[in-house]
């Protein structure tokens, strides 16, 4: 049946293919915008353009910037708890001492940001690109950051305490005196990241990559490392207390001085490692095969294989 007008019918598409189920734009463009100290809370500004916006000390609790455009925007001291920035692009914004508790920024883009100071408590960062962010002090509590690219990030002395930080990258990230107690790093990638000094008591590093990573006087005891690969790390005077390493695999690592009480190895891989000054009689090494071992005395060489260990 034609359509009136003398057109043939045209025929609907049965599956319509939506690249995106966010609310409509806003339309609302407020680039280079001066609302410092604005009150903009439980607003909806989505897919809006807030390019270099001055949002200093503004009021943006459970606003709305779905897909927003917030590139070089200043939020420093600003209260974002609760909001909605999900896939907003805050790329070298100024979010410095700024509040974001709670708040969703899943899949946002926040490379280059300044986060140092901030209050992420419990928010949700799935998926958020944190490249070259500057996290520092920054308090990231039972913040979850599933998926997160960190790659060249400044985590120093950040309070990350049972963050859910599962398959992150957080190659070549500054982690020095990180509080990362009871953290989820299940199959986290570590490498070239500086864990000196670092707090991971209880924390899950299940299948994580520790590679060139600097891990001296780092705190990871009853932390999980089963199933774990780590390579030229440098775990010196590291306290592992209790720590399950079992079916580990270590590759030319550093254990010199190493507090390895209680710990258990068990069917763990060991290889070209240096292994001074451990006291070995509280660590539990059945099926434990050290090959190539460095600094090792033929009395606990000894000691190891009558406790099941293989020592070649």
């Amino acid at each position: 049946m034609a359509d009136g007008w003398g057109d043939p019918p045209v025929t609907l598409p049965k599956n319509l293919i939506l690249p995106r189920q966010y609310p409509p734009a806003s339309q609302s463009n407020r680039a280079g915008a001066k609302l410092r100290g604005a009150n903009l809370s439980y607003e909806k500004f989505n897919r809006a353009d807030l390019t270099r916006a001055d949002l200093r000390g503004a009021n943006l609790e459970h606003i709305q910037l779905i897909d927003a455009q917030m590139a070089d925007a200043n939020l420093s001291g600003a209260t974002l708890a609760y909001a909605d920035l999900t896939a907003a692009s805050l790329r070298r914004a100024q979010l410095l001492g700024a509040v974001l508790m709670g708040a969703t920024l899943s899949q946002a883009t926040l490379a280059q940001a300044n986060l140092a100071g901030a209050n992420l408590t419990e928010a949700m960062l799935c998926d958020v690109n944190l490249t070259e962010a500057d996290l520092s002090y920054a308090m990231l509590r039972r913040t979850s950051l599933l998926g997160a690219n960190l790659t060249r990030a400044n985590m120093q002395q950040v309070n990350a305490n049972g963050a859910e930080l599962y398959n992150i990258n957080a190659n070549c990230t500054e982690m020095t005196g990180a509080h990362l107690q009871g953290c989820d790093l299940r199959q986290a990638s570590l490498m070239h990241t500086n864990l000196t000094d670092a707090n991971l008591t209880g924390a899950n590093l299940n299948q994580a990559t520790l590679k060139d990573t600097e891990a001296d006087g780092a705190i990871l005891k009853q932390a999980n490392l089963v199933r774990a690969n780590l390579y030229q790390t440098n775990l010196t005077s590291a306290h592992l207390q209790q720590t399950l390493m079992r079916y580990a695999t270590l590759t030319a690592v550093d254990l010199s001085g190493t507090q390895l009480q209680n710990a258990q190895l068990d069917h763990a891989t060991i290889r070209d490692s240096h292994l001074q000054g451990i006291c070995w009689h509280q660590v539990s090494v059945k099926g434990t095969q050290f090959q190539h071992p460095l600094g090792l005395s033929q009395t606990e060489k000894l000691w190891l294989r009558s406790q099941g260990a293989t020592v070649s």
